[in-house]
């Protein structure tokens, strides 16, 4: 018994499903949403010559961009003129050398450096912070598969090759901002808020000795300390959750006997308007550091 076409379209779309125009993959709903997306620009780039850039080359390589649209994967072609924005296609126009390209898992995406430029250059300050942040991040305690970080000095090259280019004042202030000591996006954001709530500023991942042990505050105000607390500090299992949570009121109870006060917050309070200046104002002021009314 033959099948018509509309029968065969249905069964298919029950096994596969379209990653991109032309391009199908076998369906798994169940999969997490960040394999779902990386499938999709994946699938992407083998419709497209240009190199993958931007928001989706971030993706790729890990960097953080803030407030994330994925309704298109994004491209650079190495011209100045002529980028368009169709079937789910985002392609920008903007010189692109070799030596910024890279392959990624068999792919054609910008270089960390040039992603990272090409993110601050797309958005407001703190998103280009936070990308900068995260490339120049010098690891306390390196790990094999850690990209090296990016030398200031590089960014600044990059970024001044597209001088000329939408955005490039924003991406140069960014990088002016930037630390090589941030952790996670979480304390990035959580610095330039402090920023621009006009707070006295940290200083960042400050080395306590507590009764013979070695911590590291996030922000340190002297008497106040401030810590960010990302999903990955917590872990993922139950027994993993647990043994953060006592580690974490241990270490809260060892600032507290040296006289230190220690504040803590996660992405509600950074997502929240005024969220972080609210939560730290009590805190400074008892510390001295603001007056009582700020």
């Amino acid at each position: 018994m033959g099948w018509s076409d509309t029968r065969i379209a249905r069964a298919a779309e029950q096994e596969f499903e379209r990653l991109a125009h032309g391009v199908y993959g076998v369906r798994d709903d169940g999969a997490p949403q960040w394999v779902r997306d990386r499938d999709r620009v994946r699938a992407a780039a083998l419709t497209c010559e240009a190199v993958v850039s931007h928001e989706s080359a971030a993706f790729l390589h890990g960097i953080p961009f803030l407030r994330p649209d994925r309704r298109y994967v994004h491209f650079t072609i190495d011209r100045t003129s002529g980028g368009w924005k169709r079937r789910k296609q985002y392609v920008h126009a903007r010189p692109l050398p070799a030596d910024q390209v890279a392959i990624l898992d068999g792919v054609r995406v910008t270089s960390r450096c040039r992603t990272a430029v090409d993110v601050a250059m797309s958005g407001g300050l703190e998103r280009g912070v936070c990308a900068f942040d995260a490339v120049r991040l010098v690891p306390r305690f390196p790990q094999p598969r850690d990209p090296e970080p990016i030398p200031l000095a590089e960014l600044q090259e990059c970024l001044e090759s597209l001088a000329r280019c939408r955005g490039a004042a924003t991406a140069r202030r960014a990088l002016e901002l930037s630390v090589e000591c941030s952790e996670s996006a979480g304390e990035s954001l959580s610095r330039m808020q402090m920023l621009t709530a006009g707070l006295p500023m940290p200083h960042l991942q400050t080395p306590h000795v507590l009764q013979d042990e070695l911590f590291y505050a996030d922000f340190d105000w002297g008497r106040v300390t401030g810590e960010f607390d990302g999903r990955a500090k917590y872990g993922d299992e139950p027994e993993e959750i647990d043994a953060a949570l006592a580690e974490e009121k241990r270490r809260h109870e060892l600032f507290a006997v040296a006289g230190i006060e220690v504040v803590r917050w996660r992405w509600r309070v950074l997502n929240t308007t005024g969220g972080l200046r609210r939560l730290l104002l009590p805190a400074l002021a008892r510390g001295g550091l603001i007056e009582a009314s700020a």
